[in-house]
């Protein structure tokens, strides 16, 4: 049995999940459980109803790693002994996977971080700063691992969604979006920049996990060129049909960058610090921080020069390293679950 163990809801976003659910799809695995803390943050997975388990009881929530280690070491225990263990967490680390290594057959790791320390027996991070063989990267990871541990790192085993399955097409020339449950109503004033340009057919993604989406709703009610599109199953589908996405630098820049779709990122928060040439690698030009948003009309200027450019900017980014067909061959190749 494959169990993920994964942070999930308001506070730690959709990214994880993502991750996961691209693996298992590339893996085309089957018998799989998904743990979270708690039911109440598995409102978007409605696909995975029947796999879902909940860690923590209605009145208890995380503490620590190792309190978490030892809940989960039981639920292993009572079920799913010989399992294999796939994480995806920022809170659960070393102490965690060293605890719960005694009562699995194998630990995976996914992060996207350097700065962890673990105790796993395959750790996937892709990325992009791994584009190239970068030893002193490496060797600081191995520093910060168990001996003997598998390393699958870089764009060559990123984890995104590529599928498209939506038959509505909802064509525009610009979409907004701020993760999981990041706040777009940061893009309001360059939107009302852009406004002033010309009425462009915008489209806002609120993301499953965004607490304030009703204000959202009242802020951009009296902009009448823009499609909000909350909760929606797959950005995939959305994205196909723009001409320029504006996002925080998540999970969503890989799948931009497969669609060769010109993309505006923005650094919202300090796991999003990858450097400039290291978003170039996946063909990412234009990376910005988070505090540049209240230049909105420069924003506006750069977003508008982006529309009117953007046959050369998907030339620029033709020479990406993002190859999906590697991608699932690596991931079937280099996994044995």
């Amino acid at each position: 049995m494959i169990i993920f163990r994964i942070d999930l809801g308001h506070k730690q976003g959709l990214g994880h999940y993502s991750r996961i659910k691209s693996l298992i799809l590339n893996l085309k695995l089957k018998k799989y459980e998904i743990v979270i803390d708690k039911f109440s943050d598995s409102s978007f997975l409605s696909e995975e109803n029947f796999k879902i388990i909940s860690l923590y009881e209605k009145d208890k929530s995380f503490k620590n790693e190792l309190e978490d280690s030892k809940l989960f070491i039981n639920l292993l225990k009572s079920k799913y002994k010989k399992s294999i263990i796939i994480k995806d967490s920022y809170r659960l680390n070393y102490k965690w996977e060293k605890n719960v290594r005694k009562y699995c057959d194998k630990i995976i790791s996914i992060d996207d971080s350097i700065e962890n320390n673990h105790y796993s027996d395959v750790y996937i991070n892709h990325n992009p700063s791994f584009s190239k063989k970068n030893n002193d990267l490496i060797k600081k990871l191995k520093i910060k691992n168990k001996n003997n541990c598998t390393f699958l790192l870089g764009p060559d085993y990123a984890l995104f969604s590529t599928t498209n399955k939506k038959k509505n097409i909802i064509n525009s020339d610009f979409v907004f979006y701020n993760g999981g449950s990041g706040d777009v109503s940061l893009y309001k004033k360059t939107i009302e920049k852009l406004n002033k340009i010309k009425k462009y057919k915008i489209v806002l993604i609120i993301g499953p996990y965004v607490k304030n989406y009703k204000k959202i709703y009242k802020i951009y009610r009296s902009f009448k060129n823009v499609k909000i599109i909350h909760k929606p199953k797959n950005i995939i589908d959305i994205l196909k049909f723009t001409k320029i996405f504006i996002s925080s630098a998540g999970i969503s820049m890989f799948e931009s960058s497969y669609l060769k779709l010109p993309t505006l990122l923005f650094k919202m928060n300090k796991n999003q610090n990858l450097t400039n040439s290291h978003y170039e690698k996946i063909g990412h030009y234009f990376c910005l921080e988070k505090k540049d948003l209240k230049l909105s009309n420069k924003i506006a200027n750069l977003i508008y020069l982006m529309l009117n450019n953007r046959i050369q900017i998907q030339n620029m980014m033709s020479n990406s390293i993002l190859n999906i067909n590697n991608i699932k061959k690596n991931l079937v190749k280099s996994i044995k679950v």
